[in-house]
C-alpha cells in the first residue's frame, strides 16, 4: 500500500482524542512510535512506558516532519505543537492504524494463538494444515512474519500495531483468506492486537512466565483473557480443557467454545498415544469420528498442539483426512525440539523452552525416548523474570543427567548474579554439573564423549540467531554451533 494517504479525521472517527493545533483534514502518510522514522505527513504516537524522555522524542518527530504528536499530554515546552491527547494513545494509535490500512482484518479469518508454550508449534500446524488444504494462510509469530509468500524475520512474537496491519493489509493484497498470529501478553496488556477482528482464538497452556513485567500470574492471566473476552458471538474459542485455566477462560467469552484434551467429554479427545524416538502415534476422537495419525514429533506437549489444531482446522470445515494428511506430513516448527542430524548414533534437540514448565515437558519427553544419559545445555535471559531461574534449575536437577549451565541472552544483567540465581534451585539430585559461560564451548562440551543412546538438550534460545550480552548483539545459533563443532567431534562410540 504505497503511497496511501488518509485524512486526520478519517483515522479518529468516533475516537476520545482532544486536538490541539491542528485540522482534521490535514492528510497523514504514516504512523509510528519510532521518531526516528518519521517522515514529511506522518502521526508520531510518544507512548507512555518508552525509555528516554518523550518529549525530546516528539520535538525530533516534529523536526523530522511529523503533523501531529499522539500522546497522553502535551509537554509545556511544546503547547504551540500539534498534538492529538487521548486517554489511552496505544488504543488510539491501533484504532488508527488499523484505518490508516484499510481494517485488512474485517476481510481475514484471524485466527490468534495465546498461551504460555505451544504457540509457535500450533501456529506453524494450522498454517500448515491450511495450506495443504488449499487455503491461503499468512502466519506471524515469534520466529518469522511471513505474507504473501515473503518472509522476514520476527521483531517480536507480536509486532506493534502499526507493523501487525501492515503485515495484515500485506496478507489481504496478497489474496490469501486465514491470518495465524501468535499472541503475547505483552501484546494483549499493551493494546497492540486492539482492533484486529479475530474469527478464531486458541489457549494452549497457562503456567508461569514473563512475571518480571506482569508481576503476578493473575496480571499475566487476565492479559491473557483479554483476547477471549473480546471474541463476539459468531467467534469460535478453541481451549485446552485440561489446563486449569480452562474455566476462567470458558467463562470469560461468549463465543462458541470447543474444547481438546485427555479427560472428559471432549470435541477433540486424545484416545491413545504411543511414542519413541521416532514421534507419536496418536488416536484422536472428534467430531467427524476417529482419527488415527502419525506426528513426526514426541511428547504430550505436541499431542496438545496437535489437537488444538485439529479443532482451528475442523471449526474451518476441513475434512478429516485432508488434516490427517497434513498432520502426517508436518516436520516441526523452527528450534522447537528440533533434531539436529549429523550422522552421529546419538541424538541432539534445539528447543526454545525457557519457563520451568517447557524445559520441564521437554525433559520430560526426551526421558521417554532416551535409552542413554541427557546431556542438558541451558541458561537464562538477564533482565527478565528471576523467579523462574531457581524452578528451572530443580527441573534440570530431576531430569538431566548431566547438566551444563552457560548464557543465554545476558543482556544488561551481571553473568554471574543470573548463574547465582539459578543455582540456588539445584538439588541434592544433581548428578553431574558443570559452569561454562561461553555458550559454544558449552555446547562443544556437551557433545563430547556422548556415547550411543545418549541425548544431548541445548534449551532456551530455538530458532534465535544472536545472543545479546551487554550492549552487543552477536551472531550465534545454536544450530550452527552444533553443526560446526560436530564437524570435529567424534563419538566414543562411533
Amino acid at each position: 500500500m504505497d503511497n496511501v494517504m488518509r485524512s486526520l479525521g478519517e483515522l479518529l472517527a468516533d475516537q476520545k482524542v482532544k486536538t490541539l493545533n491542528v485540522d482534521k483534514g490535514v492528510l497523514v502518510r504514516g504512523i509510528t512510535h519510532d521518531s526516528r522514522s518519521v517522515k514529511d505527513g506522518f502521526i508520531f504516537a510518544a507512548l507512555k512506558g518508552c525509555k528516554g524522555d518523550r518529549a525530546l522524542y516528539a520535538s525530533e518527530a516534529l523536526r523530522n516532519g511529523a503533523v501531529a504528536i499522539l500522546a497522553e499530554a502535551c509537554p509545556r515546552s511544546l503547547t504551540s505543537a500539534p498534538f492529538l491527547l487521548a486517554e489511552d494513545p496505544r488504543k488510539t494509535l491501533a484504532v488508527a492504524a488499523s484505518r490508516f490500512y484499510g481494517s485488512p482484518s474485517r476481510s481475514l479469518d484471524i485466527i490468534g494463538i495465546t498461551g504460555t508454550n505451544g504457540k509457535t508449534t500450533s501456529s506453524y500446524m494450522i498454517r500448515h494444515i491450511l495450506n495443504q488444504s488449499g487455503l491461503k494462510a499468512s502466519l506471524i509469530g515469534s520466529v518469522e512474519y511471513v505474507t504473501g509468500g515473503v518472509s522476514e524475520r520476527a521483531g517480536m512474537t507480536t509486532p506493534d500495531a502499526v507493523k501487525l496491519h501492515s503485515l495484515l493489509s500485506s496478507a489481504k493484497e496478497a489474496g490469501e483468506k486465514y491470518v495465524v498470529l501468535e499472541v503475547s501478553s505483552h501484546a494483549l496488556k499493551q493494546s497492540r492486537v486492539w482492533g484486529v477482528d479475530f474469527k478464531t482464538a486458541v489457549l494452549t497452556n497457562i503456567t508461569g512466565d514473563h512475571l518480571d513485567y506482569h508481576r503476578t500470574m493473575k496480571d499475566y492471566a487476565d492479559s491473557k483473557q483479554m483476547l477471549f473476552k473480546r471474541l463476539s458471538k459468531g467467534s469460535v474459542a478453541c481451549l485446552n480443557a485440561d489446563d486449569k485455566s480452562y474455566k476462567s477462560f470458558r467463562s470469560s467469552t461468549v463465543a462458541q467454545v470447543l474444547t481438546y484434551g485427555f479427560n472428559g467429554n471432549l470435541d477433540i479427545k486424545a484416545n491413545r498415544v504411543k511414542e519413541d524416538i521416532n514421534g507419536s502415534e496418536i488416536l484422536l476422537d472428534t467430531p467427524k469420528g476417529p482419527m488415527r495419525f502419525h506426528l513426526a514429533l514426541v511428547g504430550l506437549h505436541n499431542v496438545y498442539n496437535a489437537m488444538a489444531a485439529c479443532a482451528v482446522s475442523m471449526r474451518e470445515g476441513i475434512d478429516i483426512d485432508s488434516i490427517r494428511n497434513a498432520l502426517e506430513g508436518f516436520s516441526g516448527a523452527p528450534g522447537r525440539m528440533e533434531a539436529v542430524d549429523c550422522g552421529q548414533n546419538f541424538s541432539i534437540f534445539i528447543d526454545y523452552a525457557h519457563t520451568h514448565d517447557a524445559l520441564y515437558q521437554l525433559l520430560k519427553t526426551v526421558r521417554n525416548v532416551t535409552k542413554g544419559d541427557i546431556a542438558l545445555v541451558f541458561g537464562c535471559g538477564g533482565d527478565r523474570d528471576r523467579l523462574k531461574r531457581p524452578l528451572m534449575a530443580k527441573v534440570a536437577s530431576e531430569l538431566a543427567d548431566m547438566i551444563i549451565l552457560t548464557n543465554d541472552n545476558p543482556r544488561s544483567e551481571d553473568p554471574d548474579a543470573i548463574m547465582a540465581d539459578i543455582e540456588k534451585g539445584f538439588t541434592p539430585a544433581v548428578k553431574s554439573y558443570r559452569r561454562i559461560d561461553d555458550r559454544s564451548q558449552a555446547i562443544r562440551f556437551a557433545l563430547s564423549g556422548r556415547k550411543k543412546g545418549d541425548a544431548v538438550v541445548i534449551a532456551g534460545k530455538g530458532h534465535e540467531e544472536y545472543q545479546i550480552i551487554g550492549n552487543r548483539v552477536i551472531p550465534f545459533s545454536d544450530r550452527e554451533a552444533v553443526i560446526d563443532i560436530m564437524g570435529s567431534v567424534v563419538s566414543e562410540a562411533k
